[in-house]
């Protein structure tokens, strides 16, 4: 399941709807509700959302929750092309055995990932500057 999948059937039961209920407030039909709650479906636009929105007048809070569970669920990714060839490498191979990998190892890599990594132009203004100092 998607964290999308995760957010729209705990809102749903927060709410005490069932699917047939939420699909025929949203004007979907119950199947794509299911759908989206088993994951097998992302939400198909914009206006999906924002009836969703509507339909349980969500706080400021709970839109930024939404949003980051979409982007969460991408199922698609585009790398930028200026990244060393390490990267690519790395995520080729984490793409060969996503299917694979145990719990422990995501958390050690969301852990890497979390960490507070300066921006690539800050790490060229770091490393000029300890080439440019002088030994003391």
């Amino acid at each position: 399941m998607s964290p999308f999948s995760v957010y729209l059937s705990e809102l749903r039961i927060r709410h005490g709807l069932r699917q047939t209920k939420l699909a025929a407030l949203l004007g979907y039909e119950q199947g794509y509700i299911s759908a989206l709650e088993l994951g097998t479906k992302g939400p198909s636009n914009e206006e999906f959302l924002a009836r969703l929105v509507q339909v349980f007048r969500l706080t400021d809070q709970e839109q930024a929750e939404l949003a980051l569970a979409v982007k969460q669920s991408q199922v698609r990714y585009t790398l930028p092309r200026d990244i060393p060839p390490e990267a690519f490498r790395f995520f080729a191979e984490v793409y060969e055995k996503i299917e694979r990998l145990a719990q422990p190892q995501w958390q050690a890599m969301r852990a890497i990932a979390s960490l507070d990594v300066p921006a690539r132009e800050e790490r060229a203004v770091l490393t000029n500057i300890k080439e440019t100092e002088a030994p003391m």
